[in-house]
């Protein structure tokens, strides 16, 4: 997957951004990610795109010249036309997760549970260009009219004129409540469902253009043309009303329209975003690099697709693939002031007061003020003011103190901005607290300072010169009963202030044994909370008691990051700052919610929090970025996209169980599950983070960054639930039963059956000898052949035959190489059936169907490595090329091969010709 850079939008964009957000006509908003493009290296078997559909499921479906392609954010699925297709226009959901296809050469149906594609209807056998599935009846709009298939399905024919004309050509469609509006090259025909009635509305003679494609909504139709742009059309009054901006050369492609924003892709132009109800653009991205940094891989837009969750799927008439970018409101924003550039810059802290805000980087600080339009940065320099880090900042008198890494404390004078230090010595500092009487104190690697209201020195304590048990202090709080709790790196301690002595003899037990607390807090109700360089934070109340952890140890191991800071807003739920996000808590501190990469916030996440009302303000290695507290994750469903036992995909059988979580039963030697599965957010796979549980296997819930599947080998018989989710998403829950059956009572039965036999054979055996005759041995099968003994026989020579036809189809066909090649194709392609191919590939050849195609493609691996392939192509890229569905399965087989991971091999391999 490719990624393109962005910068921020320039000036009068985000004016019109701020209008619209504040009209709230602009569900959008500014916050756009960076543009990917999936193409072969990406797993698109067929990189030129001319449909994209979403199904009810929340996958992604591409149309192309002889295929449609399940995207799932992460792999294709692949399903191939019989015959050749040239084009593919159109795709339609129907019942039972069917889909009607509309290609160059007739219609088209997938069967969801047999996972295939059959021609239908043969009479209609020209171009399908638009469909409608009404209350069970299909409206298929042709190069040749209108056909009409009802519920029992009988076609009816339906001609615009009985002349040639290119009224009879549809293109398009939308349909409404009571009419569909059919698309033609010269005009509009509205089909009235109640009635079957027609109605032909020629082109405006404002414009002699061809029209291309159309959208629409309750009241207007949105029309593409070929030379004019976007004109629209009214369907109350019958008249073409207005044209929208122009939109580059105006040869509109194109065209998707959601929540008042129309997306219009050109055929040279690229794409343009129109505000409907300003009819204004605001935004437009092409090949050509805009001020964003944004660019397509192709100006030609074959479809466009602005899904319900606000993300941008482009297709090009070239064989590019599909760019698609996340153009929708996320929680978070990235921050800027002015024409300054913040974004990707190291933020270590932040503080804001009094309308000022302060933002701390590596090698200085920022002062901005929104209010006089100032920003000041103020950086280290060894002339003037020599110090590392910004480590914590704190308003003192009328000035901003600045604590530092290396360099000590700084006073800045908020009138004349001028900087000063006011510490001796280059402390490492590391937070201000200021007490009830004004004294400032501040906690450093090199123990605890008190400076007075003039800022002079009034004590230091050190482990040398006090009963401070560390000196390196980390943290100082003032409780609302005034006690002074001081944080080292030995543990917690109260400051008698007055008499400068420092003990932990009044903390209970559990508080003693916390690690190193770097950070603590109280919140309204009155409790403490201690974060420390762990994924949990620690609770108690006032009297010490009712101590817990606020997350289970269960949960500490999904939690992933340390926690850093804790912020409460005025609803009393927490804000969890920490390393790998932020995570939102209930007042109860029971239910928790994670933002994360995909909800806007870059990587490697926050650094410091500030909460100012309704706002929440995190300090990033990437900018700083802020969200209003009431925003919520994008959310959607986790569904399994592919599921595999013993190495061969079952997900058309089961399926139905799985979306309804019922129950799998499974024999006891069909026990190892590969279960792939997706959230349809469409973010960063590499970004992505699931967790999941086997319930009866897995004694907790276990995480996987950047990877969707999972696989259990030799599961024991019994009762087992699967349950996968985004991270702390309890909404994308997916979850079914796997019941593994135990043979023991068959094999009861067995021995029982057996028994009687061997006594009858004992038995017989006497007789024999008695008559003098002799006994017949029987030789034992083998564990295979006892599985297969009740088979048809199969002679050493008809199995011969059958694996040199197998040997033959993977190397001179090279079969393996589809991705979705299934035991079933193999054996229609060898003549012969599943369960005698089966058959010869347990007993004869002693592997499974997985293990043995898998071999073809790790020396098809192998041999791309040996040729110079790796520098032209990512490991990612060279493991679809050799077959493998994903890289995960890949990586996987390669290591159970070779035992030694693919990067290993390419580096052990000197490729040819050099």
């Amino acid at each position: 997957m490719k990624t393109h850079k962005r910068k921020e939008l320039k000036s009068a964009e985000i004016l019109v951004f701020v209008i619209l957000l504040v009209c709230h006509v602009f569900p959008l908003q500014a916050n756009l990610t960076a543009v990917r493009n999936l193409d072969n290296g990406s797993g698109l078997q067929d990189p030129k795109v001319s449909c994209i559909m979403k199904d009810s499921k929340g996958f992604v479906w591409f149309g192309t010249l002889n295929t449609i392609q399940r995207f799932d954010g992460v792999q294709f699925k692949c399903f191939y036309f019989p015959e050749q297709v040239e084009k593919v226009f159109v795709i339609k959901e129907i019942e039972n997760s069917d889909f009607l296809i509309g290609t160059n050469k007739g219609l088209w149906k997938y069967e969801a549970k047999s996972e295939i594609l059959l021609r239908i209807f043969p009479e209609i056998n020209f171009p399908v260009r638009s469909l409608c599935y009404i209350n069970g009846k299909v409206y298929v709009g042709t190069s040749n009219g209108i056909y009409i298939i009802d519920k029992e399905q009988k076609l009816e024919h339906l001609r615009i004129t009985d002349e040639i004309s290119a009224y009879n050509q549809i293109i398009g469609a939308y349909a409404t409540a009571k009419d569909i509006w059919f698309l033609s090259p010269e005009g509009i025909i509205a089909y009235t469902l109640s009635t079957g009635g027609i109605r032909v509305y020629g082109k405006d003679v404002k414009f002699t253009s061809k029209l291309s494609c159309v959208v629409g909504n309750d009241k207007l139709l949105y029309i593409g043309t070929v030379t004019h742009g976007v004109v629209i059309f009214d369907m109350l009054s019958g008249e073409y009303s207005s044209f929208l901006p122009s939109v580059g050369n105006n040869h509109v492609s194109a065209l998707s329209l959601r929540d008042g924003i129309l997306c219009c892709g050109t055929l040279g132009s690229g794409v343009f975003f129109i505000s409907l109800p300003e009819q204004q653009i605001i935004h437009s991205i092409s090949a050509m690099p805009n001020d964003n940094d944004e660019y397509l891989t192709s100006d030609m837009i074959s479809c466009l697709l602005l899904d319900n969750m606000n993300v941008l799927w482009i297709g090009s008439t070239s064989y590019m693939g599909v760019d698609y970018l996340q153009f929708r409101n996320k929680p978070f924003y990235p921050y800027r002031f002015g024409n300054q550039e913040l974004r990707n810059k190291v933020f270590n802290s932040l503080y804001f007061v009094d309308g000022i805000k302060l933002l701390g980087t590596p090698n200085g600080f920022y002062y901005i003020c929104a209010s006089k339009s100032q920003i000041e940065y103020f950086p280290s320099s060894l002339e003037k003011n020599s110090f590392g880090s910004t480590s914590a900042f704190i308003k003192y008198n009328d000035d901003i103190l600045i604590g530092t890494r290396g360099g000590g404390a700084y006073k800045l004078d908020r009138h004349t901005l001028q900087l000063s230090k006011f510490t001796e010595t280059n402390l490492d500092v590391n937070s201000f607290a200021i007490d009830n009487q004004g004294y400032l104190w501040i906690t450093t690697l090199n123990g605890l300072y008190c400076y007075n209201k003039n800022l002079k020195i009034e004590k230091v304590y050190t482990n040398l010169n006090s009963t401070l048990v560390d000196d390196k202090v980390n943290y100082l709080y003032i409780d609302t009963k005034e006690r002074c709790w001081v944080a080292t790196d030995k543990g917690l301690q109260f400051l008698n202030t007055k008499e400068g002595i420092f003990s932990d003899e009044s903390l209970p037990a559990e508080l003693h044994e916390l690690p190193p607390v770097t950070y603590m807090t109280e919140d309204r109700q009155g409790n403490f909370l201690f974060c420390f360089n762990k994924n949990r934070v620690f609770i108690c109340d006032s009297t010490f008691n009712h101590l817990r952890y606020v997350c289970t140890p269960e949960d500490a191991g999904y939690l992933g990051y340390s926690i850093r800071e804790v912020l409460q807003d005025k609803a009393n739920n927490y804000w969890l700052v920490g390393s790998r996000g932020v995570v939102k808590g209930d007042s109860a501190l029971n239910h928790f919610t994670l933002f994360s990469s995909t909800e806007g916030l870059p990587e490697p996440y926050s650094n410091d929090g500030q909460l100012c009302g309704d706002t929440i303000w995190l300090a990033t290695a990437k900018g700083i970025v802020f969200a209003d507290i009431h925003s919520v994750p994008q959310s959607a469903p986790t569904v399994i996209s592919d599921f595999l036992v013993n190495g061969v995909s079952v997900l058309a059988e089961y399926g139905e169980q799985i979306e309804k979580r019922g129950v799998i039963a499974l024999p006891e030697d069909q026990n190892t599950l590969d279960i792939t599965f997706a959230t349809l957010t469409y973010d960063v796979p590499d970004l992505m983070i699931y967790e999941y549980q086997l319930e009866g296997y897995d004694k907790e819930w276990k995480i996987l960054r950047g990877i969707n599947s999972i696989k259990f080998s030799n599961l024991s018989p019994g009762e087992y639930t699967f349950k996968v989710r985004k991270q702390m998403d309890e909404n994308s829950m997916q979850s079914f039963q796997i019941r593994i059956r135990s043979s023991l009572s068959a094999w009861l039965w067995l021995g029982f059956a057996l028994g009687g036999v061997l006594i009858a054979g004992v038995i017989y055996t006497i007789e024999k000898k008695r008559r003098g005759k002799k006994t017949i041995q029987v030789k034992p099968l083998h564990n295979e052949e006892e599985k297969y003994r009740f088979n048809k026989k199969i002679s050493d020579e008809e199995a011969q035959v059958l694996i040199s036809k197998l040997k033959n189809y993977m190397e001179k066909e090279r079969a393996f190489l589809n991705p979705e090649l299934k035991l079933a194709h193999v054996a229609d392609a060898v003549g012969t059936s599943t369960q005698t191919l089966s058959q010869i590939f347990n007993v004869n050849l002693k592997t499974r169907y997985y293990d043995f195609v898998n071999e073809y493609r790790i020396d098809e691996f192998k041999r791309l490595v040996s040729s110079n392939e790796k520098d032209r192509y990512t490991l990612k890229a060279l493991a679809g090329l050799c077959g493998f569905s994903s890289y995960t399965t890949f990586f996987r087989a390669f290591k159970e091969t070779t035992g030694i991971t693919p990067n290993e091999y390419m580096q052990q391999v000197e490729p040819t010709g050099r």
